[in-house]
């Protein structure tokens, strides 16, 4: 008999650091604070980087490297731990060493080798498997399907996820049209196949690619984001609803069903545009990118963990993502 998997606590974290819409009047870009808002719904997001820095990174006056160098740069294992403090504070009882592996997914990493997920679980004093699942911005839900299959199947009791987002990073700051969508942000997950009062359970995971898409949105070594925004925009509402549906459909729901829908947090007028066509009214759609920004595979769970005492006994939240690859999926959840 297959074991159930639950979330039994959830974390994030933002960076201090804000910047408004009004930070990109100053790259003198082309965009402005009104165009921003209309196009994407965001109105600020955070960054792991100092305001000054990423102007030096602009004009050319420094690289990622040196900024590196100078401790200028925040790593993932220390953004990791961030998120996890909160996931401790939620779940004090918390036993580190029944933490049987951790999965990390990025987009943007700080090593080829080790796996990221090592350097995470060194930070947080953990000793257990460390192995990283990367499918960009929908990672969380495909790291969620790898944990769930191996509890499932018996192989581990207890697992980590955490997707640490740096996109400030790896940003054209002289692209308007990209630079500014990302904020950067973690989140953190611990699931088990033991229950705890409040946990989430996850009901069922739903995963799908198109590797023919691979080259629409990318982040080619050493360089900077860039995407195919209108092609990736119909495939990012087109996607979203379906798999929405998908995970409804074979769970014998619909979406009146659903108490909360949250999707990957691109940008306000894409998710608002899916959730509409589905059905979800704005007060079942749970999002935060209008002030976080796009924080890659971090917004879609650090909207969970932001609403985690908003869940009553018995809602039912499904949550839609897409990603570079092009990948996309869902995720069922019941809180208990």
């Amino acid at each position: 008999m297959l074991a159930d998997t639950y979330i039994l606590s959830l974390g994030h974290f933002h960076p201090k650091t804000v910047l408004k819409n009004s930070f990109f009047d100053d790259l003198d870009i082309g965009s402005s604070s009104d165009w921003i808002e209309e196009r994407t719904g965001i109105v600020a997001r955070r960054t792991v980087l100092e305001p000054e820095s990423i102007f030096a990174l602009s004009r050319g006056h420094a690289t990622l490297g040196q900024l590196r160098a100078e401790g200028k740069v925040t790593t993932i294992a220390e953004l990791s731990e961030a998120a996890w403090v909160l996931l401790r504070e939620r779940y004090p009882d918390l036993d580190p060493n029944s933490i049987e592996a951790l999965i990390c997914g990025t987009s943007i990493p700080d090593f080829d080798i080790p796996a990221n997920a090592s350097t995470i679980a060194a930070r947080l004093g953990l000793s257990c498997l460390s192995f990283d699942v990367n499918s960009a911005c929908s990672s969380f839900v495909t790291d969620l399907h790898v944990a769930r299959n191996l509890i499932r199947a018996g192989a581990h009791n207890t697992i980590a996820i955490v997707n640490p987002e740096r996109y400030s990073l790896r940003c054209d700051y002289t692209d308007k049209n990209s630079c500014v969508l990302f904020g950067d942000g973690c989140s953190a997950a611990l699931l088990s196949s033991t229950p705890r009062p409040g946990a989430l359970k996850l009901l069922d995971t739903f995963v799908a690619s198109d590797p023919s898409g691979y080259d629409l949105v990318k982040v080619p070594d050493a360089g900077t984001f860039s995407q195919n925004g209108k092609a990736v925009q119909k495939f990012a509402i087109t996607r979203t609803i379906e798999a929405t549906e998908t995970i409804l459909t074979r769970n014998g729901l619909t979406p009146k069903d659903v108490r909360y829908f949250t999707g990957h947090q691109a940008n306000l007028r894409m998710i608002s545009s899916a959730a509409e066509r589905l059905g979800i009214t704005e007060d079942r759609h749970l999002h935060n990118v209008q002030e976080l920004g796009n924080q890659g595979a971090a917004g879609a769970p650090s909207v969970l963990s932001m609403h985690w005492d908003t869940f009553q006994t018995g809602d039912l939240i499904v949550m839609a993502v897409v990603g570079s690859g092009l990948t996309w999926g869902s995720a069922l959840f019941q809180r208990v």
